[in-house]
């Protein structure tokens, strides 16, 4: 039964655990498939979900971390001391440490602590082949957007995955750079980031720090939940919708990617009559004249 409610009630269930206290939750977590409590603890405010996480056994931990993003990890590392910090990011992979801790160093209350930064970044002289092999890894959580820096890692623009493909190998992305808009700074608070006009013509907005250098990328959707997160939720946060079909998009175009990769398999060659052969097919024999 109660399992159920977890699988079915994800949100619910995330509120009733933020009732009990730690140590009892910590049990049941152990109790309970990972698959299962990866929507429970996304949606999990991280001021409960932090001293539950910091009882759980490091191998339970690391699993449970591989499934979750970089922004809901660092927003529970934030609840937790300096020490239990450290700890726990070294469960994470270098990439994937190295993005927490850059999140981590933003407050809560900045877009900074929400961005999302496993990206495909590329250089403003690569050529389209390069990029299209650095894409097709899949070491990437987002395809819609690509950004283009310059050497100072200054936004240049973006490029469309689907013009990527369709360019010819050699040709440099520089040609393919379309206006990203408007980029946003790290230290801009979320409820500020949140009534912003760029929201009306985009869903993701580029972000820099203070010498302009690209950080990563801010969806709304994140900018709503960082604002649920930061209050007591009275409607059910909207990253995991968000969040899952953001996940399928990108699935897709890896397939899309995957289909341009792989190279037509040959084909035997047709039987095509010339016009003296089809003449003396359509000659009727001497039996049915």
């Amino acid at each position: 039964m109660a399992l159920k409610f977890l699988e079915n009630e994800p949100v619910a269930a995330a509120r009733q655990l933020e009732l009990e206290d730690p140590d009892s939750v910590c049990a049941f977590f152990q109790k309970v498939s990972q698959r299962t409590l990866i929507p429970v603890l996304r949606t999990m405010l991280p001021a409960y979900a932090a001293p539950v996480i910091t009882q759980l056994p490091e191998d339970f931990t690391g699993n449970l971390f591989s499934e979750m993003n970089q922004a809901d990890i660092a927003a529970i590392l934030r609840h937790t001391d300096s020490d239990n910090c450290e700890r726990l990011l070294k469960l994470l992979p270098i990439r994937k440490q190295t993005a927490c801790k850059l999140l981590v160093s933003f407050p809560e209350y900045t877009i900074g602590a929400w961005l999302e930064t496993g990206l495909l970044v590329l250089d403003e002289h690569m050529e389209v082949q390069e990029a299209l092999t650095r894409l097709k890894k899949k070491a990437y959580s987002e395809t819609q957007d690509i950004y283009v820096v310059n050497r100072k890692r200054h936004v240049r623009g973006k490029i469309s995955v689907y013009d990527l493909i369709r360019a010819a190998p050699t040709q440099p992305v520089n040609n393919l750079v379309r206006d990203s808009g408007p980029s946003l700074s790290g230290l801009t608070h979320v409820n500020t980031a949140l009534s912003l006009p760029i929201w009306n013509q985009q869903d993701t907005v580029a972000v820099v720090n203070r010498k302009q250098e690209f950080l990563g990328v801010l969806h709304h959707f994140s900018v709503r939940t960082a604002l649920s997160r930061m209050e007591e939720p009275t409607v059910p946060a909207q990253t995991s919708v968000s969040g899952d079909l953001m996940s399928a998009y990108t699935g897709a175009v890896l397939a899309i990617i995957d289909a341009a990769f792989r190279s037509p398999e040959p084909q035997e060659p047709q039987y095509r009559p010339t016009e003296t052969q089809r003449k003396h097919d359509s000659t009727p024999s001497p039996r049915h004249r």
